[in-house]
């Protein structure tokens, strides 16, 4: 079967479970860098919107052997447990004054999401763009967000300016910034994943003998998620710095993390630049890139620079 006949006969074995009222939404939902997936929504009358479900993944399920029928109840079951909050109602929603607080940003890349951006209110930054975003609810399923689009910022009378200044204010309270040692991110994967194996006093010796570079800090948020904003954090770079004593290689590792470094003599920026470069094309996904340079956070005038190939 293919994917236009997938699509088909999942959204058929899929309507024989909907509510009187309900409507299979399928539409193509543009993402980070330009990645466009396929979207499946439940429109329900009296709810403002509903999670969005994305079914390019299950098609590679399909494939493996997953039936439809087992597809559909695992669709049926994310809808089921992650409806919107209470507390967010169609008329909060467009309550400005309501819905101010839950203002969030992140950080994308200007170049490569000029279609996204046509669509969105949004700050440049250096050769990024901060957008924003409702955070609704946070469980231990995930978390639910809301992009704000230029059609919602339009009904507040709100511009991006405004949002700007509510997003620096708000995210860093919902999700604050978090900078761990290389070595202790190294620590808690092999936690999480050794479990009863896991040996602390062996790693740390393995670490030890690895450790002949440049020191690696990462920063990101304590979800993990979209945490590349942190670097706009007041105070953040600022403070990091002046505890080490040095000015800041800023590596952007993804849109959820970028890694620290210091600046210090003998240090290679093209190599650094040709790294994170090679490192996009064979690493990390296209939707998760932020960029393909590197930034030189200096303590002297408190700022973030682009330092290009």
């Amino acid at each position: 079967m293919d994917y236009t006949a997938f699509l088909e006969t999942l959204k058929q074995a899929l309507a024989k479970h909907l509510k009187d009222g309900q409507q299979l939404i399928i539409r193509p939902v543009p993402r980070n860098n330009g990645i466009l997936l396929d979207g499946l929504s439940i429109g329900t009358p009296g709810l403002a919107f509903s999670p969005t479900v994305y079914l390019d993944p299950y098609y590679e399920q399909y494939q493996e052997g997953m039936s439809i029928e087992a597809i559909s109840m695992d669709i049926l079951n994310l809808f089921s447990n992650n409806q919107p909050p209470e507390c967010v109602s169609e008329d909060s929603l467009l309550d400005f004054n309501a819905i101010k607080s839950r203002i969030m940003m992140r950080l994308i890349h200007t170049d490569s999401n000029q279609e996204l951006l046509s669509d969105v209110p949004h700050i440049p930054y250096l050769d990024l763009s901060i957008v924003f975003y409702l955070f609704l609810e946070r469980s231990a399923s995930g978390q639910m967000t809301v992009l704000i689009h230029n059609e919602l910022s339009a009904h507040w009378h709100q511009s991006s300016k405004k949002l700007l200044g509510l997003a620096l204010k708000n995210t860093p309270a919902v999700y604050p910034a978090d900078i761990k040692s290389m070595s202790e991110v190294m620590k808690e994967i092999a936690r999480q994943n050794l479990g009863s194996a896991f040996n602390e006093e062996y790693l740390d010796k393995i670490l030890e003998e690895d450790d002949h570079g440049a020191p690696l800090y990462v920063l990101s948020n304590q979800t993990g998620i979209y945490g590349a904003c942190c670097m706009l954090y007041q105070n953040v770079l600022k403070n990091f710095a002046e505890s080490l004593g040095n000015d800041l290689i800023i590596i952007p590792s993804s849109i959820h993390e970028v890694l620290l470094t210091p600046n210090e003599a003998g240090i290679s920026h093209d190599y650094l630049n040709s790294m994170v470069t090679n490192i996009n094309g064979s690493e990390v996904p296209t939707e998760d890139q932020l960029s393909n340079h590197i930034y030189l956070y200096t303590r002297a005038d408190d700022r973030i620079h682009i330092i290009a190939p």
